[in-house]
C-alpha cells in the first residue's frame, strides 16, 4: 500500500457517504474536542470506503484524504501511519458491529433478544463489512506485527457476553448454573456456523433467521436442563 497514489473513484455499489459534502477548511488554532472527535469519526469512515472500494493494496492516506475531502497533513496530525491508523480503524469498525448486532435488542424478552443478536452475527460476519473486517483483524496481527488484535477481539467478546449472562442470572430472568462456559459455548457456536457457512455453496446456505432460531431454543433449553441437574 502506497501513500503517495492519486485518489480513484469507488468501485460501482460501493457508497461515498462524503459525495457532495463540502471540504473542511483550514481553520486557525487548536479544535475543540467535539470538533476533534468528529474528524477522526470522518478520517476513519473515509478510510473504511476506501478499503471497502480500493482493497489493501491500494489503499492510501491520498485517496483517504480525497474521500474525506481534507488534507493528508491532518490524517497525519492524528494517525502517526498506515499501522496507527488500521489499529483505529480496526477498534472503530469493531464498536460499530457491535451495535449493529445489539440494536432494538435491549428491551426484548432475553431468549427473543438473544435469538435476534445470533442472526444478526450471522448475517453481519458474512457481509462485505464484516468479511473486510476479518481481513483487517489478520492485517493488524501480521503487517503490523502486533500478533494479538484476533485474540482480543475473541475476549473482548466473550466477556461481553459473560457479562451478559452474569446480569441475567443474579436478577434472576434466567437461570445459567456456568456463565463463563455458557459465554464460550454461545459464542464458539456462532463462530463454528460462521465459518461452516461460508465453505458452503450458497445454494445450501441455511437461512439465517431460522439458523438462530433453532440455535437460541436448542442452546437455552441445553442451559435450563444444566440448571435443572445442577
Amino acid at each position: 500500500m502506497s501513500d503517495g497514489e492519486e485518489c480513484e473513484t469507488g468501485a460501482p455499489g460501493v457508497v461515498d457517504p462524503f459525495a457532495g459534502s463540502p471540504a473542511i477548511s483550514p481553520r486557525r488554532g487548536r479544535p475543540s474536542v467535539a470538533e476533534a472527535g468528529l474528524l477522526a469519526e470522518r478520517i476513519l469512515a473515509a478510510s473504511w470506503q476506501v478499503l471497502l472500494s480500493s482493497g489493501f493494496e491500494n489503499f492510501s492516506f491520498d485517496r483517504v484524504a480525497r474521500h474525506a475531502r481534507i488534507g493528508k497533513a491532518t490524517i497525519y496530525s492524528r494517525f502517526a501511519g498506515k499501522t496507527d491508523l488500521m489499529r483505529a480503524l480496526m477498534a472503530w469498525r469493531i464498536d460499530r458491529q457491535r451495535d449493529e448486532i445489539m440494536a432494538g435488542s435491549s428491551n426484548m424478552e432475553p431468549r427473543a433478544a438473544w435469538t435476534l443478536r445470533a442472526q444478526r452475527v450471522l448475517e453481519v460476519l458474512s457481509s462485505a463489512d464484516g468479511v473486510l473486517l476479518e481481513r483487517l483483524i489478520d492485517w493488524v496481527d501480521q503487517e503490523a506485527g502486533a500478533g494479538n488484535g484476533r485474540a482480543e477481539v475473541y475476549r473482548s467478546a466473550l466477556q461481553s457476553i459473560a457479562d451478559e449472562f452474569r446480569a441475567l442470572d443474579a436478577a434472576g430472568t434466567l437461570a445459567i448454573a456456568d456463565v463463563d462456559l455458557a459465554a464460550r459455548f454461545w459464542l464458539e457456536g456462532l463462530l463454528g456456523h460462521v465459518r461452516l457457512a461460508a465453505s458452503q455453496p450458497e445454494q445450501n446456505a441455511a437461512d439465517p433467521q431460522q439458523w438462530a432460531s433453532e440455535y437460541a431454543l436448542y442452546f437455552f433449553r441445553g442451559v435450563g436442563a444444566l440448571v435443572n441437574n445442577s
